[in-house]
């Protein structure tokens, strides 16, 4: 997905491609786009531009289905699955759990120690690299793990503070 696309799709404007995406999405028929996309003023000026006058064909198309459009289907479900999250973490919170990064932290450290069992009968050249790469991993989590937890004291902390100026403005 960070691959950057050259096609004949891919280079032209933002706006036209996202437009495409959308009618893709909704089923639109590949020669129905091809006509629609050649129509364009836009296009006809990068043909004539870039291709000598040739049009975009069915197979350009055929070339960004396999490509761009997956790629634009894969932000579009990350960006809905983050909007979807970002409201049922505050409905999640709300109802006096713990933050739902926090949960998703703990599902995450349980798969991997499912995980290791696979990791533990593997053997070869693979089986180290997928051990380094796990060591990372953890390594990262863990990370977080005490990012989370100097939070946690220093909110303690904070706290306690606050409690102690509290009683001195009492007494």
């Amino acid at each position: 997905m960070n691959r950057t696309r050259t096609g004949r799709i891919a280079r032209l404007p933002r706006e036209i491609r996202e437009e495409l995406n959308r009618r893709l999405d909704e089923g639109e028929e590949g020669k129905a786009l091809v006509a629609w996309l050649n129509r364009l003023p836009e296009v006809a000026e990068i043909n004539q531009s870039e291709h000598g006058g040739k049009p975009i064909r069915p197979q350009n198309l055929s070339e960004w289905r396999k490509g761009g459009y997956l790629d634009w289907l894969a932000r579009q479900q990350v960006l809905e699955i983050a909007g979807t999250l970002a409201e049922e973490s505050a409905a999640w919170e709300s109802e006096g759990r713990a933050p739902l990064a926090d949960t998703l932290a703990h599902w995450v450290a349980g798969r991997y120690a499912i995980a290791t069992r696979e990791l533990a009968s593997a053997e070869g050249p693979e089986a180290w690299q997928s051990l380094r790469d796990f060591c990372r991993d953890l390594v990262e989590l863990r990370k977080g793990d005490h990012s989370a937890e100097r939070l946690r004291l220093e909110r303690e902390r904070l706290e306690l503070e606050r409690e102690r100026g509290q009683r001195q403005l009492e007494e």
